[in-house]
């Protein structure tokens, strides 16, 4: 990705109220240095979450193109206070874009978020244990509650960025997140499992 080149760019990206549209080129505001520096620092971040539903070309493709037109829509809102959310709500229109040319829906399935069980060493049959009840514990989840499980344990996103990015407000994230989290706890199969460790706790 070039960034000397963006200033002159016109690309689709969202406008005020966060929906689809064009937007308009405008005077750099932001340095590239800003820029880059925010680039390096989600670049990896975003390209797993896209690559997730994808595979490593598709997920690198749509990687460039979301954070040329972020870089768009950053220009006019320099101010943003969760630019990271609204990187990742870009990334999950272009996502959806693509999935739904291929006749495919965007959703979270179980498997999405196992990196909740954390990781697995060797030969551990309970760990691969665990892996098995979290998966069945997670297919009890609605949609709402597995994609905020996403951004927010898997993403790695604050319970304000889940918010920016799922289109809702901080305290009504709390909300879903916590439920999710006592679902989990109270799901078949997992009354066995420290909580704290099938699941993080909420915090901003």
């Amino acid at each position: 990705m070039t960034l000397q080149d963006q200033s002159g760019m016109v690309a689709p990206g969202l406008g005020a109220a966060g929906s689809p549209g064009t937007v308009r080129a405008v005077p750099v505001a932001l340095g590239e240095a800003e820029f880059g520096a925010f680039y390096h620092a989600h670049v990896d971040k975003l390209f797993a979450f896209l690559s997730r539903r994808t595979d490593r070309d598709v997920g690198k493709e749509l990687a460039d193109l979301v954070f040329e037109q972020f870089f768009v829509w950053w220009q006019q809102h320099p101010d943003q206070a969760e630019p990271v959310g609204m990187l990742f709500r870009l990334a999950r229109c272009r996502l959806y874009d693509y999935l739904r040319r291929r006749g495919r829906e965007l959703t979270v399935e179980p498997s999405d978020l196992q990196d909740l069980a954390g990781g697995m060493d060797g030969d551990d049959f309970a760990a691969v244990d665990r892996h098995h009840d979290l998966r069945k514990a997670l297919a009890t989840l609605t949609e709402q509650q597995r994609q905020a499980l996403l951004m927010k344990d898997v993403a790695n996103l604050s319970v304000a960025e889940c918010a920016e990015t799922l289109g809702t407000g901080v305290d009504n994230m709390k909300k879903i997140l916590g439920k999710a989290r006592v679902a989990l706890r109270q799901a078949p199969g997992m009354d066995a499992y420290n909580s704290a460790g099938t699941a993080k706790e909420v915090r901003g």
